[in-house]
């Protein structure tokens, strides 16, 4: 009988093999062929269109991804829940993704309270998300070593935008007055406002909040009118300022009239622009009447439908430029993607190029936020226009 002699080497070689073949086996939300990255979105409620409009650009990154042969070879797909902007079900649906479905990563993060309440699901788990629908200083604190965030909290992008209402649109002298949600994402508002208010020496003459949900300004107007305010900063969502524009002009008011990236929503313009007010707005990525806008509605009518297309708007660009920063690091990490790997790869992550639909992407700081600078547009009311003011401009030292 002829005795089979086995090289030592080739039994280590082919034992450290069937490990790793078999713990790759095990990591959550990776085949052989296909990778699963999960979402928690509005798709109903009263933020259904941001959250609607995330989903389209999510699915237009994974759809132009998969057409160039997907990460490694494996197919990306995206599974999608909808938490109808309630705190609960966000956390009932990212449980479901984790728990259930198994999903190796996560980058819709929904907005409001219910990023915040779904945090400790996460960080408990290890999944590797980004956040980007609803930047908010308190994901980061404590810091989630598998977490990151994309955009700048609500108070930076508050206080960079009346900086320039200040010092490039002459109003350190007016009588300044915020509109915010009272949740946590006004409240953020409301930080920034005030600090902006204590550095850049300006007059608050009226603080007003509002229920998430509201249909009825009267009472708001009111008190903005009565505060003599001559510019009102809107720390508001969707419908909000065409609800409040509409009483402040029934009323008689003239404002100079300031708003973050969703006072810019196709949606909020509609809504605004019947009420006689032109009015700015700030956002850390690109109009989609720039040429890098442009150019992201041309991939969109190879890959979506003509119903999805008219769900498009900035939300969309944050949607697709967090699933591309998601897919590059799964793809740095080469054929065998574990959990580990990807979150260090975006940990190290630094001036990733969205196509000049955002300042680079860089995450490489101990707190894991990428903060792409802030352009400023204008809104001219007669016609429901968008123009750029100012092209991606530097955060002041101040503002962080």
């Amino acid at each position: 009988m002829t005795r089979l002699t086995i090289p030592v080497r080739a039994i280590a070689a082919a034992t450290t093999a069937l490990l790793a073949a078999v713990a790759f086996a095990q990591e959550p939300g990776v085949a052989a062929k296909e990778i699963l990255i999960g979402e928690v979105l509005m798709l109903s409620g009263p933020a259904a269109f941001i959250g609607k409009s995330s989903y389209v650009g999510s699915k237009l990154a994974a759809a132009e991804i998969n057409a160039t042969g997907g990460i490694n070879g494996r197919q990306l797909k995206v599974l999608y829940e909808d938490d109808g902007y309630v705190p609960a079900r966000a956390v009932s649906a990212v449980r479901k993704l984790i728990d259930v479905d198994k999903v190796f990563a996560i980058t819709g993060t929904t907005g409001g309270s219910g990023v915040t309440a779904i945090m400790p699901v996460i960080d408990q788990a290890k999944v590797p998300t980004i956040v980007h629908v609803a930047p908010n200083a308190a994901i980061l604190e404590p810091r989630r070593p598998s977490v990151f965030m994309i955009g700048p909290d609500y108070d930076v992008a508050a206080y960079e935008a009346l900086r320039y209402l200040v010092e490039k649109q002459g109003k350190a002298k007016a009588k300044f007055a915020v509109l915010y949600q009272n949740d946590d994402y006004g409240k953020g508002v409301l930080r920034g406002f005030q600090k902006a208010a204590k550095d850049l020496n300006f007059q608050i003459v009226a603080e007003v909040p509002y229920q998430r949900g509201a249909k009825d300004f009267s009472a708001e107007a009111l008190k903005i009118k009565n505060s003599g305010a001559e510019v009102l900063y809107l720390g508001t969502t969707v419908t909000e300022p065409g609800a409040i524009l509409s009483e402040t002009r029934r009323l008689g008011v003239d404002l100079t009239v300031m708003g973050n990236w969703a006072a810019g929503l196709p949606a909020s313009i509609k809504l605004a622009s019947p009420h006689g007010y032109d009015y700015f707005f700030n956002d850390y990525y690109a109009a989609l009447q720039d040429p890098a806008g442009e150019r992201f509605l041309g991939i969109a009518r190879k890959h979506l439908t003509a119903d999805e297309q008219q769900s498009l708007s900035r939300y969309s660009v944050s949607g697709y430029v967090a699933i591309k920063t998601m897919a590059e690091a799964i793809r740095r990490c080469g054929a065998q993607p574990t959990r580990t790997c990807v979150t260090g790869q975006l940990g190290s992550m630094k001036g990733f190029d969205t196509g000049g639909l955002s300042g680079p992407i860089s995450l490489d700081n101990p707190q894991g936020h990428a903060s792409p600078e802030l352009k400023t547009f204008r809104v001219t009311a007669k016609d429901g226009s968008v123009k750029a003011v100012t092209d991606f401009v530097p955060y002041s030292k101040a503002s962080r």
